[in-house]
Formats: structure tokens, C-alpha cells, sequence
């Protein structure tokens, strides 16, 4: 049996850093399932896949809202509860990785509404599994101090792949003259590599990866000492209490207060964030009749903004709370004021004189509203106690609800008011609402002491 190398007399042993490469990891694989998603927006505003197809554009609404995100929202807990009793992340993310991205492909040879439709159900489905999982992981890989950090990071990259999407898919439409197929073909081809990569390298706890050291080990449980002679078997073991899966309280989950709270903000959040990836190059177009291309590039700046803010939001939120000790002041207070200020520089788009001004003040908006996504993160984990994957799960898929209706709310709106620019004002709202439902959130309360005891008894035995 071999033993860890101890460090050399007077020397404390230097954490390895296997953990940054495991976010590095769920970072890519967020920025890859994001390719998929945010391409066609841009293919929408060009139009030739419109007169391809023969779709209108209320069908495309229903593609980009309902084709994707339900199916998402629907596979949310299956895919957690999956995640959590089969093999967790190692085995399901490459799984739903592999799926998506040859669905991906298999867009290219969409004939229609009804092939395009199911297509993107099935990437919906596909992608579900990606938060929860991810979620799960971040809770066994890091200290609780830097969770919100690294919840932040895995935000970031999420809007760096639809911000590529957008910009490159615009660049190749209308510079380079690419066949919205090929865009599809191109982008299906990252997340089969990613698949294979991170199957054969990554392990679902740290005490069961070799580039862990006990140094590591010691940092990511928030325990200290040095055992110099500690056998690798005992090196890479686990706690018994973070063994094998838990009973799932279905109960005390569906009576939390916190819980619709939580899930509420997601709503509105995503509902708010999801239309930088949908109608929003199509907005630019008919509003401040910017080029094709234009609206590529313009529309990759509110997800820039996220790329920012949502790194800057994770340092803030360890930062408040490691000196406040507060999780209303790190949590629900730096929501609220993220949710409002975004519904200021909304609104105050739309007096804007001209396309650069607008896309800015609505930048900002982006900016702002990414202050509460690493919230959100890291409140759920805070909630979730143990059952993380479905707590997780739950909460995205409320969000992805969201996401689902917003495209088509969006043309209905539009048809009903026949212009295009009152749209701000809609989000306007759907910001303000998401800042009441964090203002009813109980931040200091798992959902499960939460839930009556009749309840919470009742989820227990469930």
C-alpha cells in the first residue's frame, strides 16, 4: 500500500489545486451547452431560417421559449434526482453532454417547425441535468467560504458561451455567408470532446481523485492539522455522513415559504435574462435598425456584462459575509438592490437617442441583475442542507418556466401592442417582481426546519 509523500521537517504541505481545474471543468461545460442555445436567436434575426423552414415568427417564439426551456424545466428534478442516485456528476454530465451536442447537429437537418421543435425539446431535456449536478459538485469540491465565488464563476462562463454564440454566429451569417446548418454542425462538435475529457479525468469526491493531497483534502472539509504518515487509503476516503444518497423530503420541499420564494426570483430572473438569447438581436433590428451583424455583436454585450459581474458578485458576497456574518446582508440584500438597480437602467433605455446608448444602459441592466445569480447559487446550497441536486433542481426548474414562456410572452406582447420598444417596460416589471420574492425570502432557514413539523415529518418519511 503506498503512503502520502510527507513535507519536508518545518514545512507545512501546500494545498494542491485539483479543485480550480474541477470548476475549470463545469465552467467549459456551461459556456459549451450555451453555444447551442444562443445560435439561434441570431439565425432568427437574419431570417433565412425562417424562409427555410417556413416558420413564422410566433413558431420560432415557441421554439426558443417552449421547445427549450420546458422540456428543460421539466427534467429538472429527474435529472437531479439522477445525478444524486446513479453515479453522480462523473457519470451523468458527459451523458447529457453527448445528447445535446448531437442533437446540436441534428438541428442542421431540420425540415420544418415540428422537427426544429422537437429537436430543441430534446436539448432541453439534455441540458437539464448541467446546474444541478454542477451545484452538487461545487458543495463537495469547495469550502463553504468560497462557494459563492465559485458559483459566480460558473455564471460567467455560462454567459461567455452565449456571448460567443452570439457574436460568431452573427460574424458567420452575415460576413462569412454560412449556412445557418453549418452553425448548428460547428457548434455540436465541443461538448463530445468535453464528454470524453472530463469522464476519464474527474471524480465525484476529492478524497477519490489522485492529484488530491491531504493538505487539499483538510481545506475543501474546513478541517486543519497534518497526519505526515496518513496511508493514501485513508487520504482518499470520504466521511461516512456524505455517503450513498439520501431520502428525498418531497413534503417539507413543497412547503417551504423559502423554497417558492427562492424559486419565484429564479422565474423572473431567467425570464429577464433569457431574452439577451432569444428576440433580443430582433429587437435591435426593429427598434434601432442595426445590420445583421450588428445585432451579433451588440447582443454579446449584455452577456459580457454577466461575464463581469457575475465574478465580481461571487467575491462580494464571500467578502460580505465573511465580515458580516450575515447571510441577509450577503444574500437577499445584495439581490434586492441588483434586482432594482437593473429595472432602472432598463427603463432608462428605452429614452435612449441611439442603438450604442441603449445596448449600454441595457448592459448595465445585465450587469446589475448578475449580482443576484451567485445569490441565488448560494442560497439554494445554504437551503438544500443534503439534498442539493433536487433542492437545486427545483429551484432552476421554476426559472426555466420562466425562460419557457418569456419568448413567447414577448411576440404575443409585441403582436398585441404592435411595437417593439414598449418591451423594455415588461422587463421593467419582471425585475421588480423578482426583487419582491427575494424580499419575502428567510435566508437564515434551511427548507426543511422550515416546513411545519406535521410537514416536515410527513417529507421525512417520504
Amino acid at each position: 500500500m503506498t503512503t502520502a509523500t510527507p513535507p519536508a521537517a518545518g514545512e507545512a504541505e501546500r494545498p494542491t489545486g485539483t479543485r480550480f481545474l474541477v470548476i475549470a471543468a463545469l465552467c467549459l461545460a456551461a459556456s459549451i451547452a450555451y453555444l447551442s442555445r444562443n445560435c439561434l436567436s441570431v439565425a432568427v434575426a437574419e431570417g433565412s431560417i425562417l424562409k427555410d423552414l417556413n416558420c413564422t415568427e410566433m413558431q420560432m417564439g415557441w421554439v426558443m421559449g417552449f421547445g427549450l426551456f420546458m422540456s428543460y424545466a421539466v427534467f429538472q428534478i429527474p435529472s437531479g434526482w439522477l445525478g444524486q442516485t446513479w453515479g453522480g456528476s462523473r457519470r451523468v454530465l458527459p451523458l447529457f453532454s453527448i445528447a445535446w451536442s448531437l442533437l446540436t447537429g441534428l438541428m442542421a437537418v431540420a425540415t420544418g417547425f415540428y422537427s426544429l421543435f422537437a429537436t430543441y425539446l430534446g436539448i432541453g431535456a439534455a441540458q437539464a441535468g448541467i446546474f444541478p449536478n454542477s451545484a452538487d459538485t461545487i458543495k463537495k469540491w469547495f469550502p463553504s467560504a468560497r462557494i459563492a465565488f465559485v458559483c459566480g464563476a460558473l455564471a460567467s462562463f455560462m454567459s461567455i458561451g452565449g456571448a460567443i454564440a452570439s457574436a460568431v454566429s452573427g460574424l458567420m451569417l452575415d460576413q462569412w455567408h454560412v449556412s445557418w446548418r453549418w452553425v448548428f454542425v460547428l457548434f455540436s462538435l465541443p461538448g463530445l470532446f468535453w464528454a470524453v475529457g472530463f469522464y476519464l479525468w474527474f471524480r465525484n469526491r476529492p478524497g477519490e481523485h489522485k492529484s488530491v493531497n491531504l493538505a487539499e483534502l483538510n481545506l475543501i472539509r474546513g478541517t486543519s492539522g497534518e497526519i505526515s504518515d496518513a496511508k493514501d487509503s485513508e487520504i482518499h476516503a470520504e466521511p461516512l455522513a456524505q455517503l450513498g444518497p439520501q431520502p428525498i423530503p418531497w413534503a417539507a420541499i413543497r412547503s417551504s415559504p423559502s423554497m417558492w420564494a427562492i424559486s419565484g426570483q429564479q422565474f423572473f430572473r431567467a425570464a429577464g435574462y433569457i431574452f439577451y438569447g432569444t428576440w433580443f438581436p430582433k429587437y435591435l433590428k426593429e427598434t434601432r435598425g442595426v445590420s445583421i451583424e450588428e445585432a451579433g455583436y451588440l447582443s454579446a454585450l449584455p452577456l459580457l456584462a454577466v461575464v463581469v459581474a457575475s465574478m465580481l458578485a461571487g467575491i462580494l458576497v464571500d467578502w460580505t459575509f465573511a465580515k458580516t456574518g450575515s447571510r441577509r446582508w450577503s444574500r437577499q440584500f445584495i439581490a434586492v438592490v441588483s434586482m432594482l438597480s437593473c429595472a432602472g437602467f432598463i427603463f432608462l433605455a428605452y429614452f435612449a437617442a441611439d442603438a450604442i446608448t441603449a445596448v449600454l444602459l441595457i448592459s448595465a441592466g445585465s450587469f446589475c441583475a448578475s449580482f443576484a445569480g451567485p445569490c441565488a447559487y448560494v442560497a439554494t446550497i445554504d437551503m438544500a442542507d443534503r439534498q442539493v441536486p433536487i433542492v437545486f433542481s427545483t429551484m432552476n426548474m421554476a426559472g426555466n418556466l420562466g425562460a419557457a414562456a418569456c419568448p413567447i410572452v414577448v411576440i404575443w406582447f409585441v403582436e398585441r401592442t404592435g411595437n417593439w420598444d414598449y418591451v423594455l417596460f415588461f422587463f421593467v416589471g419582471v425585475y421588480i417582481a423578482a426583487a419582491i420574492c427575494w424580499g419575502l425570502l428567510d435566508p437564515n432557514r434551511t427548507i426543511f426546519n422550515e416546513a411545519s413539523g406535521k410537514d416536515a415529518a410527513a417529507g421525512l418519511a417520504e
